[in-house]
């Protein structure tokens, strides 16, 4: 029995030190506070033991969270501009309120919900300190806010390894920010946070010589949209960069926004051949915008390929080249739009019949007429029709604006009306009537 009663007591000493090993984590504590060369202002042990520790102007809390005493909670802070106590960072959950930033990290993106001044938010989250946030996160958790960092730490061993992250994370929230931007936006690993931060510079502080420094670093990087954006912003000194972009045609969407922003810059011969190869490579963006800009010059000598697109194409590119036949205003134009006329896609016959509405003699409106007589059901391709025949009307050599008339002698026949310029005189047989519902009359 003394045996027994002897190895009962031994046996609940070892548990009740154990139960208190776990209830009073203090020595790990401060173990861990003096290897980060930290120094201990307050420690206190008993049920509910804490610790304060100090190093400069950074501070360290610690407690145990629940019941149980298992888990210890670190805080660490130290004195920081007043924009920074509005940045929120911690793990992306599924009930997360408020509007959310995205760096341009996806995984990160994913993994954390981030709050706070954009400009500080991406001047802070660069590679190094995502790195470190995701160690964190996968360690216990960590929680950014009011201006402190705080961890949620499992168990006493982790406490020295989450302690040196979070002290790590800390310096490195007090950055330069233009340069942290400029820095970021030329060097970080992942290309849409380069986007981000490049974005941003431009949009907040394109005044900075900083700035220009990483445009033109920018201008360099092997992502088409960021030396698009850097290109953009520099101007003239961009257009090298522009005409690249638009001629090497490895994305579609970039070719043609730099195509734009060179406008006028680029010679038609070069403008043409762009288009070419945009079509042979089906860059179909970037012949759209393409066959606009030679509309817009009003380039008679880009005439012949339209007119060739317009033929052979189909789907997007038939009505733009059709409506840039329009916006050339050649009289070279009319043969081709009014074989386009005859199609059997509508949208190609809407911008042939918009299109020799700017272009068109008289000899177009008795095809027009024929193509809003075919197209009862579709009201809007017989306003458009008609409105076409409205302008020619308009400009007709030796009449005045509504004095072409439509004659009973054979059906869709064109004459300029005896009557007073302006008076528009209608067949007396309702075959050849040219009739406008009030609503679809062209002003």
């Amino acid at each position: 029995m003394a045996e027994v009663a002897v190895f009962l007591l031994v046996g609940a000493t070892m548990l009740a030190f154990s139960f208190m090993g776990k209830r009073n984590p203090l020595r790990a504590w401060k173990d861990a506070v003096q290897a980060c060369g930290l120094q201990i202002v307050e420690a206190s042990g008993g049920w509910s033991p804490r610790l304060r520790a100090r190093s400069g102007l950074v501070s360290v809390r610690m407690e145990q969270l629940g019941n149980k005493g298992a888990v210890t909670q670190i805080t660490v802070a130290a004195p920081a501009p007043p924009e920074f106590h509005g940045v929120a960072i911690h793990p992306e959950s599924s009930l997360e309120l408020g509007k959310e930033i995205e760096i341009g990290d996806r995984n990160f993106d994913d993994a954390f919900h981030i709050q706070g001044p954009p400009r500080l938010v991406l001047a802070l989250l660069d590679a190094e300190t995502r790195r470190l946030l995701v160690d964190l996160k996968e360690k216990g958790g960590i929680l950014i806010a009011s201006g402190e960092l705080r961890a949620v730490v499992p168990s006493a061993e982790k406490v020295a390894d989450v302690l040196s992250l979070l002290l790590a994370v800390q310096k490195r929230f007090a950055p330069d920010v233009l340069q942290r931007l400029a820095e970021n936006a030329t060097q970080d690993p992942e290309p849409g946070v380069r986007l981000q931060n490049l974005l941003l510079l431009i949009r907040e502080l394109s005044w900075s010589p900083v700035t220009d420094e990483a445009l033109r670093k920018a201008c360099l990087d092997p992502v088409p949209e960021i030396r698009l954006r850097a290109a953009k912003q520099l101007g003239a000194g961009g257009h090298g960069v522009l005409l690249e972009l638009a001629e090497r045609m490895a994305d579609d969407a970039v070719s043609a926004e730099a195509l734009t922003a060179l406008d006028r810059e680029l010679p038609f011969d070069r403008l043409n051949a762009i288009l070419g190869l945009a079509l042979r490579w089906r860059r179909l963006r970037l012949a759209r915008v393409c066959m606009e800009a030679i509309g817009r010059r009003g380039a008679a000598a880009g005439v012949a390929l339209l007119a060739k697109v317009l033929e052979r194409e189909h789907g997007e590119l038939a009505p733009a080249a059709a409506a840039a036949l329009g916006a050339i205003g050649s009289p070279d134009a009319e043969p081709p739009l009014l074989e386009a006329l005859q199609r059997d896609d509508e949208n190609v016959r809407m911008a042939a019949a918009i299109a020799l509405g700017r272009v068109g003699s008289a000899a177009a409106v008795p095809a027009l007429k024929e193509a809003a007589e075919r197209s009862r059901l579709d009201r809007e391709l017989r306003r458009a029709t008609r409105q076409a025949i409205a302008e020619i009307q308009s400009r007709a050599q030796g009449a005045s604006p509504g004095q072409l008339s439509l004659t009973g002698a054979e059906e869709g026949q064109l004459s300029l009306a005896e009557a007073e310029a302006g008076q528009l005189s209608l067949a007396e047989d309702p075959a050849g009537q040219l009739s406008l519902p009030p609503e679809e009359r062209p002003r």
